[in-house]
């Protein structure tokens, strides 16, 4: 009886420490997990931060375009019709 008594003690003191022991391996990688998002989220802030300048930039450069554009197909209209009429003799 004292055998088994002692063997049940052992047993269980084992399962204690290995539980134990995969509990503070989970905790160091949440702890590394936690370090690396935090240093992901200040890379976003910091890529925030410094982008923010060009939605200004971005819209002019938009507005630009658009003027390029519509002077563009103005200037294929012409050549269609300079077309037309060379195609036409």
């Amino acid at each position: 009886m004292y055998i088994l008594t002692s063997i049940s003690i052992v047993l269980a003191l084992v399962i204690v420490a290995v539980v134990a022991w995969h509990l503070i391996v989970i905790a160091l990688h949440l702890k590394r997990t936690g370090n690396a998002l935090e240093k992901l989220a200040a890379g976003l802030v910091a890529v925030r931060d410094h982008t923010a300048p060009l939605q200004t930039d971005v819209s002019k450069l938009n507005d630009g375009l658009s003027t390029l554009h519509q002077r563009l197909e103005a200037v294929r209209g012409g050549l269609g019709a300079i077309a037309g009429h060379l195609s036409a003799r």
